[in-house]
């Protein structure tokens, strides 16, 4: 439906309609934008963020086990081990939110390869178990466990050789500590060498020496669990170097896999942020041309309309005016169906009135000459209506009363020639029936006495 033909009532709520479901429109955009903005934000947050905290949070926890771990190894605590334990634990809960986070992230690709990082911790938590629970057969304290059955049998040893007072033995003795010291220090199997070659001197002094019956036998059974008690230490302390060995490498295994994780969810995390602020960027620019063009739309619709209304009403004047002038044969080309278009085909209709009382008038006039010269016009044929119908069906009743004299005036021409007419059989009213009577009598009664006196009859 053109605008045109919008009634003007109507011409307002229209534009205001159009401008709020334009409007509306915008705010759908808007609504539709900020909801995918919203979700790319909570996917942002509940993914690429989580991952990242999580691979953060393996990071921190792996760093507090390992500090835990150091401070075990140095001095020994024997708290230290239940916090590595804890930090191993939560180090591969968030490992495994990151696994459970990766499976639906497009990258779970590239997340999944460096999920090895959870056998890893496990394999490091056993090893470390298994360091510890050497230690502590070792013995955490100088006096206790391995070490400690190393001393008690040292320091028996050392009272058995102070009571024999023999000043040889006993320099065997203190080297053989020294180089047991130099061991538990150092850790060179160089050393574990020299406390047994010392410890063999030892024992070949005690055989050659002048000691004989119980004392003898106290000092070689003294010696015997030194040695056998030092053997056990090396063996554990070789145990120990094997398993720490195996530590370290899975450490090396473990810190860049939790770093590698750290680096992805990070470049995953800053990825997904730039794709959620380009998307916002784009939207805030679709969102702008979309109310720049509801603006533009509604102010091109207000100043059309505007200009329908004053270019409709111009051509109305003009037509009017020119009608006013006395230019009945003025046209207009309004088509609308609107309020003005309407009135426009009611001016078209009266001034087809006036035509027509132009033409009557015309008729009237040319009626009055031509009854005035004694002739009859013809019957006017132009279809009118309302009013003027019945002003024409009167002028055209006037005509035929007019043509009903000249038949009575036909009827009485012929009688004067002497003939007998036939009556007038037609439909007369008022004077003229009157008059049509007495003609029709006067027929009759000619007839009766067979003509005028003096002139021929003759029918018809």
């Amino acid at each position: 439906m053109p605008l045109n033909d919008i009634p003007i009532r109507l011409k307002l709520p229209f534009t205001i309609g159009t401008g709020l479901f334009l409007f509306a429109g915008v705010v759908l955009l808007y609504t539709l934008i900020l909801n995918r903005t919203i979700t790319l934000y909570e996917h942002l947050v509940t993914h690429e963020l989580e991952i990242r905290q999580a691979a953060e949070g393996v990071v921190r926890e792996m760093l507090q086990a390992r500090r835990a771990e150091k401070d075990f190894l140095l001095r020994k605590n024997p708290r230290m081990p239940p916090l590595v334990e804890r930090g191993v634990e939560r180090a591969i809960v968030e490992a495994r939110i990151i696994e459970r986070l990766g499976r639906k992230h497009p990258s779970w690709g590239e997340i999944e390869p460096k999920l090895a990082l959870v056998d890893h911790l496990d394999r490091y938590r056993q090893l470390f178990s298994g360091v510890v629970d050497l230690w502590q057969t070792r013995g955490l304290q100088p006096d206790v466990g391995e070490e400690g059955a190393l001393r008690k049998a040292a320091h028996a040893l050392e009272g058995i050789l102070e009571s024999l007072d023999d000043r040889e033995a006993m320099i065997d003795y203190l080297h053989m500590r020294r180089m047991e010291k130099d061991y538990l220090l150092r850790q060179d199997e160089a050393f574990v060498r020299e406390v047994e070659r010392r410890a063999g001197n030892l024992a070949t002094r005690l055989r050659e020496g002048k000691w004989t019956g119980g004392d003898l036998e106290w000092a070689q059974k003294s010696l015997e669990e030194y040695r056998a008690a030092f053997a056990r230490l090396v063996a554990l302390d070789r145990e120990l170097a094997g398993k720490m060995t195996l530590l370290l490498e899975t450490v090396h295994m473990v810190e860049p896999l939790a770093d590698e994780i750290e680096a992805l969810a990070r470049r995953l995390a800053d990825e997904e942020s730039l794709t959620t602020r380009r998307f916002a960027e784009r939207a805030a620019w679709w969102i702008l041309l979309g109310s720049i063009a509801t603006i533009l739309a509604c102010g091109f619709l207000t100043i059309h309309m505007v200009r329908s209304l004053v270019r409709s009403i111009g051509e109305l004047w003009r037509y009017g005016h020119d009608v006013a002038g006395g230019n009945l044969e003025a046209e207009t080309a309004l088509s609308s169906r609107d309020e003005i278009g309407q009135l426009a085909v009611v001016m078209r209709e009266m001034v087809g009135r006036m035509r027509a009382i132009r033409l009557i008038a015309d008729r009237m006039v040319m009626i009055l000459a031509l009854i005035g010269r004694g002739a009859l016009p013809d019957e006017i044929q132009v279809d009118f209506h309302g009013d003027f119908r019945k002003i024409a069906n009167a002028l055209n009743e006037m005509i035929g009363r007019l043509k009903d004299l000249r038949l009575i005036a036909g009827r009485i021409d012929r009688i004067s020639k002497g003939e007998i007419p036939d009556k007038l059989s037609g439909e007369f009213h008022g004077d003229f029936k009157r008059i049509n009577d007495a003609l029709n009598t006067i027929i009759d009664k000619l007839r009766e006495i067979g003509g005028l006196p003096g002139v021929e009859l003759s029918g018809g």
